[in-house]
């Protein structure tokens, strides 16, 4: 497949996605966000950071989860009737987040929705791997069997802790008719490289025809070669953290911003370098060699 075609315009393949929030939290957000129509094929935001959204972007939106707040300290999956849902703990009250409540927000404004998933870091205790793994596993085939909003495109999470049981939840899979299907979990995985090339290929072989998102992967060095492998598109906040930080990455080189408005020149920069430099020249190089063969 050589694009994702939605509602709201077509988004080509191999594609990165740029990651975005909305709220007052992360300031630098708010000033590309009027940029990113003209920088990229669709936007991702978290469930979380969606709820401050109040104008839908121009481009096809993605909403994920939010199911990565899992990760942090306190937060727990908790099992109801047969479904996941994550219990959040704050200072002064609990929250729950449901799959239901998700599928009812994104139904409502993404045009590609993903499941809810529990990931599954590096030295997770194997009961509770296998408890996150059997909750993101039933909360996509249940949101597969009660979205209303057909015209939004829904794409089912795979989350796993090594070849053998990423395999086991791409085979859940198999036989249903997901728009797409996710990769998670690969972000604290990123260093061993053969590893998550390994997992793309892995869900390659099982689901050949579906696209293949991958979350987080954003680093502009690691890109040819998750396409390459056989992944679709990435979603990543990293254009704007490398940014935030003074990060060139067409100069290769770190710059010092006193301004949020340098940042956000950075910011512009590191994604159209992304989008408009590293992909052409990989569908270029790509394309030639095909047709070498």
């Amino acid at each position: 497949m050589n694009s994702l075609k939605t509602t709201k315009g077509e988004i080509p393949f191999p594609a990165y996605i740029p990651v975005t929030t909305y709220g007052s939290k992360y300031p630098l957000d708010k000033l590309i966000q009027p940029y990113l129509p003209r920088l990229a094929p669709a936007v991702m935001v978290s469930h979380y950071y969606a709820q401050e959204m109040k104008i839908k972007p121009r481009i096809p939106l993605m909403i994920d989860s939010g199911g990565f707040a899992l990760l942090f300290e306190g937060n727990h999956v908790q099992e109801q009737n047969g479904l996941g849902c994550l219990v959040i703990n704050k200072e002064e009250k609990t929250e729950l987040l449901t799959p239901w409540d998700v599928l009812d927000f994104q139904e409502k404004y993404a045009d590609v929705a993903f499941t809810l998933d529990f990931p599954i870091p590096p030295k997770t205790e194997i009961k509770e791997a296998r408890l996150r793994q059997k909750m993101t596993i039933a909360n996509a085939i249940w949101a597969l069997e009660n979205r209303r909003k057909k015209k939004m495109l829904l794409f089912a999470v795979i989350q796993g802790w090594d070849l053998e049981s990423i395999s086991y939840c791409a085979k859940q899979y198999q036989d249903k008719t997901f728009d797409g299907v996710a990769l998670g979990g690969m972000v604290p995985r990123a260093r061993n490289r053969e590893f998550v090339l390994d997992c793309v290929k892995t869900v390659r072989v099982i689901l050949p025809n579906l696209p293949l998102h991958i979350f987080g992967m954003g680093n502009p060095d690691s890109l040819p070669e998750l396409y390459l492998a056989g992944v679709s598109s990435t979603d990543s906040s990293s254009y704007v953290k490398a940014a935030a930080d003074g990060q060139s990455w067409p100069h290769g080189k770190k710059t010092p911003c006193i301004l949020n408005t340098d940042r956000l020149k950075l910011a512009i920069q590191n994604l159209a370098y992304v989008n408009y430099i590293v992909l052409p020249n990989l569908i270029n190089s790509t394309s030639l060699s095909n047709s070498s063969r």
